[in-house]
């Protein structure tokens, strides 16, 4: 279970960021910043895929075609980064492009995908990833105002504004997940014929109360300190923001492995 969650984990880290990574353009930022995310992308996508070869015989099935997909990734995020150095502008955004399709198929395939509502369950895997990468990217290119003083406010404030509205909607997906899976009945049952509010109970608790409620109450201080360019201000406060969404995040992928429902 914990080498299952990682694996998966890792795998959502690497494509958010990558996915994101265009929304601050290239020459805003220079090349070096496309350079870090690319090999920490490349290094989390590793990470991933090892955890699924020491796993071995357990890779059965989706898991093994997601385990595929995210090798395809990381061999283009290579390839993208590495390519930056050169400079050929079409071999790296295809290079690009093609990475972050192999991730979306790496989500399309991953092992809850058999279950009731698969589209749902694949809207779940895109957000939290989303969730995770903007987080992520918006702290850094918050310390990158310290290589690049100079630098335009607005890629953090593309950057910020994105990363309050995935986490508004991540509250509302969880909401739905509620909904269609557990509903308010008596004694809510998960698949496998356990009551859901349970031994997960104070595991769900903490998911909404640090991955939902704290992100979303620092999100008016996070857009204040942007909007009066104060980064420094900004990118504590995200850094913050951040390590509660990951918690967050990381609960809600063992919630959903644990119980069959998307948190």
């Amino acid at each position: 279970m914990v080498s299952k969650a990682a694996y998966l984990y890792f795998g959502y880290l690497a494509w958010g960021c990558l996915a994101l990574l265009p929304l601050v353009s290239l020459r805003e930022v220079g090349q070096g910043f496309y350079r870090f995310f690319g090999f920490l992308c490349a290094g989390l996508l590793t990470l991933s895929v090892g955890l699924a070869l020491f796993m071995g015989p357990t890779i059965t099935g989706n898991d093994r075609l997601s385990v595929w997909a995210l090798g395809a990734c990381l061999f283009l995020t290579l390839c993208f980064t590495t390519a930056l150095k050169v400079r050929v502008r079409w071999f790296v955004w295809t290079c690009f492009v093609l990475a972050v399709g192999s991730g979306l198929a790496a989500l399309a395939y991953f092992p809850w995908q058999g279950g009731p509502h698969p589209l749902f369950f694949f809207l779940h895997s895109l957000t939290s990833a989303l969730v995770l990468g903007a987080g992520i990217l918006a702290m850094m290119l918050g310390h990158w105002y310290l290589v690049i003083p100079k630098l335009s406010i607005d890629p953090l404030k593309r950057l910020s504004a994105g990363y309050i509205l995935l986490s508004v909607f991540t509250a509302v997906k969880l909401s739905v997940s509620f909904f269609l899976y557990v509903g308010f009945g008596p004694h809510p049952l998960t698949p496998g014929g356990e009551a859901l509010m349970g031994p997960e109970l104070i595991f769900a608790i903490f998911r909404v109360a640090w991955g939902l409620l704290a992100p979303l109450g620092m999100a008016y201080w996070v857009w204040e300190t942007v909007r009066i360019r104060s980064t420094q201000s900004a990118t504590g406060i995200l850094y913050a923001s951040m390590v509660c969404t990951m918690m967050g995040e990381g609960m809600g992928l063992f919630l959903t492995l644990q119980t069959g429902i998307p948190f």
